[in-house]
């Protein structure tokens, strides 16, 4: 199932990185790189580009709906499960060794002593 889902991906990949550099944008795409333009007479003016943004709505969507699907039936490789593995031994050994933090006197050190701060007047 896997392996279908995978190569049905790449070909709507592939189907809609080519859609997409068909469209003519505002600066001429690479549209009218196949026969200069004459590309667009083939389906009449506005229907090749309306074609051409179905087409990359259709395939866009495809694209998502297929990587999730991808995502779903992705079993863990036993790489993945080892590291699973050893995370919860980490978690286990942080938890064991959790030590609380002890308090600290708020006291200064020696030869240290507060300033008072002056109300009311800055330097500028």
């Amino acid at each position: 199932m896997y392996t279908i889902l995978l190569i049905i991906h790449v070909i709507v990949c592939i189907a809609l990185v080519i859609s997409v550099l068909l469209q003519s944008s505002k600066g001429g795409g690479l549209g009218g790189t196949f026969g200069g333009g004459g590309g667009d007479t083939l389906f009449g003016g506005q229907t090749a580009s309306n074609f051409l943004k179905k087409t990359t709505r259709v395939l866009a969507v495809s694209f998502m709906v297929l990587t999730i699907l991808l995502a779903l039936t992705l079993k863990p490789t036993k790489l993945q499960k080892e590291a699973g593995q050893v995370s919860e031994e980490l978690q286990k050994e942080i938890d064991e060794n959790d030590q609380t933090p002890q308090e600290v006197p708020a006291t200064l050190p020696e030869g240290f002593e507060v300033i008072p701060e002056e109300s009311g007047t800055k330097d500028q």
